[in-house]
């Protein structure tokens, strides 16, 4: 296992900033580290996403990656970035090669494993969990290939504990704990709050 995936595993957790932008980029920093939480994911989808991507990659201690990476041209622009890592809701074999260029993890998503086999994945992204299938998908993808999966999907603080109990899911990502009117009232220090229950999830240092 890469380096970057074990610390993702260890963390177990991967925030996903879905409403944040540049705006709060300092204070999201600041949250990160006062919750003990390294990795977090950026989706490619938030306008500023980009340059915020481009600050947390610079900062110390922490692991930033591009989630809902949908093209390319989007895998390029996350990697001139800083991404460590990358999700897909896809299997792009032309996205999967330049990661592996790069030397950066890329998570994508597939219901076919000897496609997945062939591209030399071992991790595989699985979004939407419920929609794919949920667990019966994931042992049958792990019966077929060995693969462990990073699950997500609208999962809600609740259902973590569950979803991480399976022996095939190494992590989950999702945005919980950046609820929308946490965000648009400015309020830190409950996201700072949710990302402690985050840190509690963590196995250890990666």
């Amino acid at each position: 296992m890469d380096k970057t995936t074990q610390i993702l595993t260890n963390q177990r957790c991967i925030p996903m900033a879905k409403l944040m932008n540049m705006s709060h980029a300092q204070q999201l920093f600041e949250a990160l580290v006062q919750s003990n939480v390294r990795a977090i994911n950026i989706s490619s989808h938030i306008p500023e996403g980009t340059q915020l991507l481009n600050y947390l990659a610079k900062q110390e201690g922490i692991v930033a990656g591009a989630g809902n990476v949908q093209t390319i041209e989007q895998a390029r622009e996350a990697l001139d970035n800083g991404a460590s890592f990358i999700f897909s809701p896809l299997f792009d074999i032309r996205m999967i090669e330049l990661c592996k260029a790069n030397n950066i993890p890329i998570y994508p998503v597939t219901t076919h494993a000897q496609k997945a086999k062939q591209a030399g994945l071992t991790v595989l992204g699985c979004y939407p969990v419920e929609e794919l299938g949920g667990f019966d998908y994931i042992e049958k993808m792990a019966k077929e290939g060995n693969f462990s999966f990073i699950v997500a999907g609208s999962i809600a603080e609740d259902k973590m504990d569950y979803y991480l109990s399976h022996p095939h899911v190494l992590a989950m990502t999702g945005g919980w704990m950046f609820l929308p009117q946490y965000v648009q009232q400015n309020n830190f220090k409950a996201i700072t709050e949710a990302l402690k229950r985050v840190s509690a999830y963590q196995l250890g240092e990666g």
